[in-house]
């Protein structure tokens, strides 16, 4: 019997789980609460967009994905272990959780550490209006969002989707408040609207740690168990970080390639464009432990069935946001950011993208395919980055929405073609049918309901 595939069973010290979600239950249950979590983070991105104007929420953008980048890349992967083995390993919960929360507290301090070093000595090149504090509030930021990310994966394959739900869901709207408060009393500067964030992104690294402590205890540290989940990890660390990049590193890269403006109209753009992404993403967090926990010949359906449905509600989205988008950007977000209409319009195909590259690279995880599971997204980790080279000098923000479409198409086309080449299947699978828009009306239906079980 290999390490992941240990009994399944609860020991007597471990707090009773209830019924784990279904993939659907889970699946709306992130949606929605990516839906209520989104809002406010919405309302602050309005905030920022009409209180710093398009240079300071540049300034600010950089910051922000300094502190969300560094967690991901200095990991390895072990928060894809820490889901997994918390899903197929219940009664080592205690300890799984205790490596989990102490290498998250090493690994960001050292990340954090590093960040802040390169960021002063890059200090000519950084854009302009960073200062000592801001470079405190990416230190503390750091922190907390690799205990989040540690929290978050431990509550996903413990099933306790609904804690992990209310989380995602209650927490940004902390720092929302936060930023009202601080935009009241003292107005807005760049620094303290980031000290704001790093303060509400602790908050949220408290209340999902304190949900996990519930389940079954903290407990001390074991150095063998973090060398298994190393191990494992970082066969999927690379796939992690790269899908996570793609969503950062161009705007990264056009601070230090473009003006602060540029990346000011793009930030916007971006925000209003990961809407098509809500679903994708809370499939994609739900498919992991269900997958983990199903037996070898529903896997292949379970997937191809979520990918059909993902797609189908994707496109129509995808055709909503292209009528609506190029009217409501500068609506809502001021007439200064009316360059971020045609960047929005490039950003759109890229969601097509994203949702295979999500689908097929949460199932190989689950199917214990970590390596595999890492090509699509380092392949468009690797094109987007060319392609911002190449386009965001003579283009700017639409050169950068150009490659972050491009990278997303050329990667969700990788992760469909390595899961098929694990699980062979025809192509024909996945196309949506008839059958397929009847079982969504369905679950709309109970979902609206909510009288019945959905399953």
């Amino acid at each position: 019997m290999s390490n992941y595939e240990i009994p399944r069973e609860p020991s007597g010290g471990e707090m009773p789980a209830p019924s784990p979600p279904s993939l659907k239950q889970g699946s709306i249950l992130f949606f929605l609460a990516q839906v209520i979590g989104n809002a406010a983070y919405f309302l602050t991105v309005l905030i920022l967009a009409r209180g710093l104007g398009p240079a300071g929420r540049g300034v600010l953008a950089f910051i922000i994905v300094c502190a969300l980048i560094t967690p991901r890349v200095v990991n390895f992967g072990h928060v894809n272990a820490t889901g997994l083995y918390a899903a197929q390993q219940p009664e080592r919960r205690r300890v799984i959780f205790g490596n989990a929360f102490g290498w998250a507290l090493v690994s960001s301090l050292a990340g954090a550490a590093v960040i802040c070093a390169a960021l002063v000595a890059l200090a000519h090149v950084r854009p302009a209006g960073i200062h000592a504090v801001d470079l405190l509030a990416i230190a503390v930021a750091t922190v907390a969002l690799q205990v989040q990310e540690e929290g978050f994966f431990y509550l996903q394959g413990c099933g306790r989707f609904r804690e992990r739900a209310l989380i995602s869901a209650a927490g940004p709207w902390s720092y929302a408040l936060l930023l009202i408060v601080v935009w009241v009393v003292s107005g807005l500067t760049v620094t303290n609207a980031a000290l704001s964030w790093a303060a509400g992104q602790s908050l949220m690294a408290v209340g999902v740690t304190i949900f996990c402590v519930r389940i079954a205890g903290i407990g001390r540290p074991d150095l063998w168990l973090l060398r298994e989940t190393l191990r494992f990890g970082s066969r999927a660390w690379l796939g992690t970080m790269a899908r996570f990049l793609n969503f950062r590193v161009d705007q990264l890269l056009m601070g230090f390639l473009s003006t602060e403006a540029a990346l000011g109209i793009y930030a916007v753009a971006v925000n209003g464009s990961e809407i098509l992404l809500y679903l994708p993403s809370a499939i994609g967090l739900v498919l992991t432990p269900v997958i983990a926990r199903a037996t070898a010949e529903s896997r292949l359906e379970t997937t191809l069935w979520t990918f059909r449905a993902v797609t189908l509600l994707t496109t129509l989205s995808l055709v909503v946001a292209a009528i609506l988008g190029p009217f409501l950007l500068p609506l809502a977000f001021g007439s200064a950011y009316q360059g971020a209409v045609v960047p929005f319009l490039w950003l759109l195909p890229g969601a097509l993208g994203y949702t295979a590259m999500s689908a097929f690279s949460s199932a190989l995880i689950a199917s214990s395919a970590p390596g595999r599971s890492s090509l699509g997204p380092t392949i468009a980790l690797v094109v987007g980055i060319v392609l911002d080279v190449l386009l965001i000098p003579p283009l700017g923000a639409d050169g950068a929405a150009i490659a972050a479409s491009g990278a997303f198409l050329i990667g969700g086309v990788v992760s469909l073609l390595s899961y098929r080449g694990l699980h062979d299947f025809r192509l024909v699978a996945l196309v949506p049918r008839r059958e397929d828009v009847n079982r969504l009306g369905g679950i709309a239906r109970a979902a609206t309901e909510g009288g019945g079980h959905i399953s």
